[in-house]
C-alpha cells in the first residue's frame, strides 16, 4: 500500500509542477486556446484529428493522407507524427476539441516524464546502495531536473513530439534492470519501451541506443576491454546484445517503413543537418523564454539573443545552482557518477554541432582556449604523476600565462582560429542525422545524466543531515529541497497561448459539399487546422521532412502563387492560364481560402484563374472556381 502511494504521489507532484510551470495553460483544456504560439501547434492539433479518423472514423494508414497536398496526398512516414500521441486524439477528441485535446497531450507529457524519470533515478540511486524513502525522495529531486529543463518547457510550446521525453528514461530503467539481473520482463519492457520511443520521435530511438552502446563500452572497460580475450563471453555483452535484438524486433516495422520510403531522400523544408546547434554561453546564461532571462545584465541579455538558433532550440539551460549540486556529486565520487557524467558530456559535446561557438563566435581567440585547455587538465591532476608529465603540465601553465599576457598575433591580427568537433562524422555514421538532424537536441541526453548527478547529491545531502542531526526526517526534507532548486532556476517566462480564431461560415459552406471538392488554401499555419472545421482535402500540407513528388508539386507556378503569395505580378501566357484552370477543373478544386487580403492575390484569382469571391470577413476571404 505505501509502495502504491509512493508512485500515486509522484505522479501527482510531476502534474501539479507541469501545471505550475506551463501556467495558464490548465485553464485551457476545454479548447478555445492552444498551447503555444508558432506554426506547429495547429498542425499537431490537426494530428489529433487525422488520427482518430484515420483508426476509427474511416480506417486509413495514419501515415498517408489523401487529405493534403491534394491531389497527390501526403506520406507522413518521416513526418513528425508522433502517433503514441496523436493517438490518443481517439479518446479524447469525442469530448474535446482537438486543441484542447492538444493541450492536454502536452501538459500530460510533465505527468508521465516525472514519472519515468523518478522510476530511472530510484534504480540508479538502488544501484548506488541508497533505496527506501530516501531514495524515492532523492529521486524526486533529480527527476525535476529532466521534466522541469529547458529543454521540455521551451519545446513544449511547439513539439508534441519532441516534448514526449517519458520513452527516454524509462528505456534506459528496463535497459540497466535487465543487465543487473537479466529478468525477462525488463527485456520485453525495454522493448516495448523502444516501440514507445519509435512512435514518439524516431531520434529518441537513436539517442537511447548510442547511449546504451556507450554504457556497454564503458562496462567493458571496467572488465579489461571490448578487444580482449573472451570478451564476448560476457554477460553483460550478451546482455547488452539481447536488448539491442528484442529491440530491433520491436521496432521493426516503423525502422523498416522509414527505409521503405527513404529514398529517394524525402527534403527537409525548414532545416538542414547541422543548422541548430549549441553554443558554450547557452548551457550557462538563460534562454530569452526563461524567467531568469529578465535578471541579467542587457549586456548579457544582447548576449543570449546574439546565440545561434530560436527560442526553442535554444532551451538547453543548466542552470547555475543545479550545475553546482551536480560537481558536488561527482566530488563526493558517487557510483557509477563518473560514467554518467562522461555520456552525458559526450552527448553535450555533439550538440555543438561542426565547429565550437561562444557567444554566437567560432572563430575564437587562441589564448582563452588555451586556459580553458589547461583548466580541464588540472582536473586531472598531472602532476601526481611526477617526471615528463608534470614538466609538461608545467610548461603548459607557462605558455598559457604567457599568451594571456601578450596574446599571440597572426597577419597583424589577433590569431584566432574555429576549433572542429565531431558532430560532421557522427552524423555521417549514425542513421538518420544526415536527414536533418538537428545537433543541439542532443543536449538532452546531458540534461537527463544531469539529473542523475543531482539525485546522487540529494542523497549524499539527505543521508549527511539523517547521520549529523541523528534524524530521518531531516535527511529526507533536506534530499527534497534539492527538487526545489531545478523547480525554481528553470521556470519560464508565463506559458504562451495563442486563442483560437472565430469559425468563419464559410467553412460550414465547404463542408457541405460533396466529398470530391478541394479547397485551394493559402500558405498560413493554420490553414492546416481548418480543415478539421470544413473535412475537404486541401492543397496544402506542414511536413518536416516533404516526399520530392510532393515538393516538385508545391513548385508550380499555381501553388507557389495561392500557396506563398509568389509571382503573383509576372506575365501569365493564354496557354499557362489554360493549364491552371485546368488544374483546378480536373482536381475538382471549387474553392480558394486565403487569409491574406493582398491586392495582388485578388487580381491573380479573379483575372489569371476565373475566380469569384463568395466570402469575406476579418478573417478569411474565400473565392470559388467555375
Amino acid at each position: 500500500m505505501l509502495a502504491l502511494l509512493t508512485h500515486a504521489g509522484v505522479l501527482a507532484l510531476s502534474t501539479a509542477l507541469g501545471v505550475w510551470h506551463t501556467w495558464p495553460l490548465a485553464l485551457t483544456l476545454r479548447g478555445g486556446w492552444i498551447a503555444g504560439h508558432l506554426d506547429d501547434p495547429w498542425m499537431n492539433a490537426w494530428h489529433l484529428w487525422w488520427m482518430r479518423r484515420a483508426l476509427w472514423s474511416t480506417p486509413h494508414n495514419p501515415f498517408e493522407t489523401p487529405l493534403l497536398h491534394w491531389p497527390l496526398g501526403a506520406q507522413m512516414y518521416w513526418h513528425t507524427l508522433a502517433p503514441a500521441k496523436t493517438a490518443w486524439g481517439v479518446l479524447l477528441l469525442p469530448w474535446l476539441p482537438p486543441e484542447g485535446a492538444h493541450n492536454v497531450v502536452i501538459l500530460g507529457t510533465f505527468t508521465l516524464t516525472g514519472y519515468t524519470a523518478w522510476l530511472l533515478m530510484r534504480s540508479v540511486l538502488a544501484r548506488a546502495g541508497t533505496s527506501g524513502a530516501l531514495g524515492a525522495v532523492a529521486a524526486f529531486a533529480g527527476a525535476c531536473v529532466f521534466n522541469l529543463s529547458r529543454y521540455h518547457l521551451t519545446h513544449a510550446v511547439a513539439h508534441v513530439n519532441l516534448a514526449s521525453l517519458e520513452g527516454l528514461p524509462l528505456s534506459l530503467f528496463f535497459f540497466l534492470r535487465w543487465l543487473d539481473g537479466g529478468r525477462r520482463r525488463d527485456l520485453a519492457g525495454l522493448g516495448l519501451s523502444a516501440l514507445y520511443l519509435a512512435l514518439c520521435d524516431y531520434y529518441y530511438l537513436v539517442y537511447v541506443a548510442l547511449f546504451c552502446a556507450a554504457w556497454l563500452v564503458a562496462q567493458r572497460w571496467r572488465e579489461g576491454g571490448l578487444l580482449a580475450r573472451g570478451a564476448w563471453r560476457s554477460p553483460t555483452l550478451r546482455r547488452g546484445a539481447a536488448a539491442a535484438v528484442v529491440a530491433g524486433l520491436c521496432t521493426a516495422p516503423i525502422v523498416l517503413a522509414l527505409l521503405a520510403h527513404a529514398f529517394p531522400p524525402p527534403t527537409s523544408p525548414h532545416h538542414g543537418d547541422s543548422d541548430y546547434y549549441a553554443d558554450l554561453l547557452g548551457f550557462v546564461l538563460p534562454d530569452r523564454a526563461s524567467a531568469l532571462f529578465a535578471t541579467l545584465s542587457s549586456e548579457l541579455q544582447q548576449q543570449v539573443l546574439r546565440l545561434p538558433g530560436n527560442m526553442e532550440e535554444n532551451g538547453y539551460f543548466f542552470g547555475w545552482v543545479t550545475l553546482a549540486i551536480a560537481v558536488l556529486a561527482l566530488r563526493r565520487r558517487a557510483p557509477d557518477a563518473a560514467r554518467w557524467a562522461g555520456i552525458g558530456g559526450g552527448f553535450v559535446l555533439l550538440s555543438l554541432g561542426t565547429c565550437l561557438s561562444v557567444g554566437g563566435e567560432t572563430r575564437l581567440p587562441v589564448a582563452p582556449l588555451l586556459v580553458a585547455a589547461m583548466l580541464v587538465v588540472t582536473l586531472l591532476r598531472p602532476w601526481r604523476a611526477g617526471g615528463p608529465a608534470r614538466d609538461l603540465y608545467v610548461l603548459g601553465l607557462l605558455v598559457a600565462a604567457a599568451c594571456l599576457l601578450s596574446p599571440p598575433t597572426a597577419f597583424g591580427r589577433a590569431w584566432s582560429v574555429e576549433l572542429p568537433l565531431p558532430y560532421p562524422l557522427f552524423k555521417q555514421v549514425v542513421p538518420f542525422f544526415s536527414r536533418g538532424g538537428m545537433p543541439v537536441r542532443l543536449a538532452l541526453m546531458g540534461t537527463l545524466s544531469l539529473g542523475v548527478l543531482v539525485a546522487f547529491a540529494a542523497a549524499q545531502l539527505g543521508a549527511w543531515a539523517a547521520r549529523e542531526g541523528r534524524s530521518a526526517p531531516l535527511g529526507l526534507a533536506c534530499a527534497g529541497a534539492v527538487a526545489l532548486v531545478p523547480t525554481l532556476e528553470y521556470r519560464s517566462a508565463p506559458f504562451p497561448l495563442t486563442q483560437l480564431p472565430p469559425r468563419s461560415a464559410i467553412f460550414d459552406r465547404i463542408r457541405a459539399e460533396p466529398p470530391d471538392v478541394a479547397v485551394f488554401v493559402d500558405g498560413h499555419p493554420i490553414s492546416q487546422f481548418e480543415q478539421v472545421w470544413h473535412e475537404h482535402p486541401i492543397s496544402a500540407a506542414r511536413l518536416s521532412r516533404v516526399p520530392v513528388p510532393e515538393a516538385e508539386l508545391v513548385q508550380s507556378r499555381l501553388y507557389r502563387a495561392l500557396q506563398d503569395l509568389r509571382e503573383l505580378d509576372g506575365p501569365v501566357s493564354p496557354e499557362e492560364q489554360a493549364r491552371m484552370r485546368g488544374f483546378l477543373r480536373e482536381h475538382h478544386f471549387r474553392y480558394y481560402v486565403t487569409h491574406y487580403g493582398d491586392p495582388r492575390l485578388q487580381r491573380f484569382v479573379t483575372e489569371v484563374l476565373g475566380g469569384t469571391q463568395v466570402y469575406r470577413d476579418a478573417y478569411v476571404l474565400a473565392y470559388t472556381f467555375d
